[in-house]
């Protein structure tokens, strides 16, 4: 049996994390003016920041909103692989390289 979609790896956490903390640092923004542009705390946004916690679809929406540019961008470079696909394997996220 394939593992829950839930099992995010280290390795997308930390990605996206990346993206995150690049992103608000491109906007120029404090982590506790960025939280207020994105109607979050800023311990919330730290632990976003620092991969300890993934955001709702809703918060990811403001994040994106929040650093002026698409969720797209915030996620980029993490991918799903579906699993047993034509013997693709088992499914896992996929990071690319930075």
């Amino acid at each position: 049996m394939a593992e829950p979609a839930a099992a995010f790896t280290f390795k997308a956490k930390a990605r996206f994390a990346d993206n995150l903390y690049r992103a608000r640092e491109r906007a120029g923004l404090s982590q506790k003016d960025a939280a207020a542009r994105a109607a979050l705390t800023p311990a919330r946004l730290d632990k976003i920041e620092s991969g300890e916690a993934i955001p709702r679809f809703d918060a990811l929406i403001r994040l994106a909103g929040a650093y002026s540019m698409s969720v797209g961008e915030l996620v980029e470079g993490v991918t799903w692989k579906p699993g047993w696909v034509e013997d693709s394997g088992p499914a896992e996220y996929l990071v690319s390289g930075e």
